[in-house]
């Protein structure tokens, strides 16, 4: 039933998925592991997404919007783009939590009201547009999976170079956390932060750095996802529900780094099969329209699994003792 074109739709999706899963669920647990719980992904990434997208958009006019190295070189600067303003985004959560205390998961989630109502106001400042949809324009040549070379035209043709970062990112992040005494340092304020204060370290200051790290991971991970997989006529940044599920792949993963990894895989498997066995079932002629024609049905499936392994496995996820309480040197 599945051609080479399709295997090859199948693994690009695969690849951006996966990187995206990745580093939000990353980001999640650079956050919580310092003791901070971050609901805030969701608005991490779209801020992330947007940010990256709306300089590529008024970048359209430029020289480098005509070649494809020019345009690899947007797509870097788009991605760095994402990971500062990802990364000043959870400022806001940090400052709040940290400096008055305020309950996380309530904070986070205004935040994501937040982040999607801002992207929406600027980019109807930026390109008149009442929405947060931004047009594609002149990339779409350079952005489109090319799918009439097989397996390899369809899986390769086009990966950005914002690809390539989040991967070089993943493993930096991997090192960071199980490799460096900042990783236990980290772990330290979130299992027990007044044992970390005892030996000289900042706890405070660990969790706004956490926080930020995190932050820019998942923002960079949307900014991934929503620029390779739109890939029509628009970019629309909406909430699409993608930091929630990487929240779920992070205590899937038991806030370990190679469990994370492979539990995002495993999202990003569902997402990617979804998407390619609707597209392949509807050029087959005998399959009834029923089967493919109904679009929320193969939508819901990740969210569904996500729903049933946590279910599952949520009881043998240990989260980091003392995430989501605010630490003062008054209460060792």
């Amino acid at each position: 039933m599945f051609s080479s074109s399709d295997w090859g739709s199948l693994l690009y999706k695969l690849i951006v998925y996966g990187t995206g899963f990745i580093l939000g669920a990353f980001g999640g647990m650079f956050s919580e592991c310092s003791g901070i719980i971050n609901i805030a992904l969701e608005g991490s990434m779209v801020v992330g997404a947007f940010s990256g997208l709306i300089f590529l958009y008024c970048m359209m006019g430029s020289g480098l919007a005509a070649t494809f190295a020019g345009v690899e070189f947007l797509y870097f600067l788009a991605a760095v783009i994402a990971l500062v303003v990802s990364a000043l985004f959870s400022l806001l959560l940090s400052y709040v939590s940290i400096k008055f205390k305020a309950d996380q998961t309530i904070v986070g989630t205004a935040l994501n009201m937040v982040a999607l109502a801002a992207c929406s106001i600027i980019n109807t400042s930026v390109t008149g547009i009442d929405s947060a949809e931004v047009t594609n324009g002149p990339y779409a040549q350079f952005f489109s999976v090319n799918q009439n070379q097989g397996f390899t035209g369809s899986a390769f043709s086009y990966l950005p170079i914002s690809v390539f970062m989040g991967v070089l990112l993943i493993v930096v992040l991997w090192l960071m956390m199980d490799r460096t005494r900042f990783g236990l340092r980290l772990r330290a304020c979130g299992e027990n932060p007044a044992a970390a204060d005892s030996v000289g370290i900042n706890v405070n200051k660990m969790r706004y750095i956490g926080t930020a790290v995190g932050s820019a991971a998942a923002g960079l991970g949307g900014f991934i996802i929503f620029s390779c997989l739109n890939i029509s006529n628009k970019w629309s940044i909406d909430a699409l529900g993608y930091g929630f599920l990487v929240l779920a792949v992070e205590i899937l993963g038991n806030w370990k780094t190679i469990p994370i990894v492979l539990s995002a895989i495993f999202f990003a498997f569902s997402f990617s099969f979804g998407n390619v066995f609707q597209a392949a079932l509807s050029n087959n002629p005998d399959v009834p329209k029923v089967f493919y024609t109904n679009r929320a049905f193969f939508s819901m499936i990740p969210y569904a699994l996500a729903f049933l392994t946590l279910i599952f496995f949520s009881k043998h996820s240990h989260a980091p003792k003392a995430e989501g309480i605010p630490y003062s040197k008054d209460s060792r």
